[in-house]
């Protein structure tokens, strides 16, 4: 006697792969909501005097996994600003940890000048994330704790 399964092999490991990948599709898109904000908190609050437009148009985002840009956003209009963000970015992601990560960026060359003349440029939004970010990825994990529980029968 014993007990015989029901279910083909595989299935529970199926599973588990589905829920992951949903995971990190919701963790991609609260990292999308999370660049969107602080790109727009960046650029409002601003204090110095964008003469061309292109400082407040070189501040992006890009979400990353491992070493592609899976989003990039933030930049409203092509020239000089977009390009330098997304090479910016782009650099950056070769140097992060092989996972998802998000990464605001300044893009243009002088953006750390102006801020260290004590403007505003992306240091606002940086410190604003250090707050919103770790808050909204312990909502996610603890709604993924409780899915998981309640999809396999487990304690987590």
């Amino acid at each position: 006697m014993g007990i015989t399964p029901t279910f083909g092999d595989g299935l529970i490991a199926a599973q588990v792969q589905a829920f992951e990948k949903r995971l990190e599709q919701e963790a991609i898109f609260l990292m999308q909501y999370l660049g969107e904000e602080l790109v727009k908190y960046a650029k409002a609050m601003h204090n110095y005097t964008d003469r061309t437009g292109n400082l407040t148009n070189s501040i992006g985002y890009a979400v990353a996994k491992g070493k592609d840009i899976v989003f990039y956003g933030g930049p409203q209009q092509s020239g000089a600003g977009n390009d330098a963000a997304l090479q910016v970015a782009m650099k950056m992601i070769e140097s992060l940890p092989n996972r998802l990560s998000l990464v605001i960026v300044a893009g243009m060359n002088y953006a750390a000048y102006v801020e260290a003349k004590g403007y505003n440029v992306i240091l606002p939004a940086e410190l604003k994330a250090k707050t919103d970010f770790p808050q909204a990825m312990q909502k996610l994990m603890d709604k993924a704790k409780a899915k998981a529980n309640e999809m396999f029968g487990t304690t987590i």
